[in-house]
């Protein structure tokens, strides 16, 4: 099976919902416990599904509204890793979020992720800056941004952001 065997499509319904809420939850990288609630409420889920509608992947831009949007919850099936499915799933974000509007998309990789890191630089994404854990783990996370509009304010925007966090060392 290769990524021409998967569909990149939007969440529909409950069911698929749920769906992929239950994939996220038993992730094996799982360090913080999905909020179902969020999670219902996200912008746009997206799924990566095999052509007999099994659901493999799945990823989302967060909830909020306005011209900025923050990239969250993407998860693949162990089975189906290594297979440009992340990166499907990223490109449809981008392509979704184009459509809603969306000006300015962000995410936040913890440091060691070097995977989620890799995924969101092929799409485009440009590095911004490391800030410690809001979570007062230690934990250092770097911010990304990809910008969807010209004339974007882009340290403005991403300033606004990251608020009072400190920069990691």
């Amino acid at each position: 099976m290769n990524q021409n065997d998967i569909q990149f499509v939007l969440c529909q319904n409950a069911a698929e919902l749920a769906a992929a809420a239950a994939l996220i939850d038993q992730r094996d990288d799982n360090a913080h416990p999905l909020d179902h609630q969020s999670f219902a409420q996200s912008r746009a889920v997206i799924l990566a599904k095999t052509l007999e509608g099994e659901i493999v992947g799945c990823a989302a831009i967060k909830a909020g509204s306005g011209p900025v949007g923050e990239l969250g919850y993407l998860v693949v099936s162990p089975l189906y890793r290594r297979r440009g499915i992340a990166q499907g799933l990223t490109l449809k974000r981008i392509e979704v979020a184009k459509a809603q509007g969306i000006a300015l998309l962000f995410a936040t990789i913890r440091e060691e992720n070097n995977a989620s890191r890799v995924n969101l630089l092929k799409a485009g994404f440009h590095f911004w800056r490391n800030y410690l854990s809001i979570r007062g783990t230690g934990n250092t996370v770097g911010w990304y941004y990809l910008a969807l509009q010209e004339s974007v304010d882009i340290d403005g925007i991403m300033q606004s952001l990251v608020g009072d966090r400190l920069p990691a060392p």
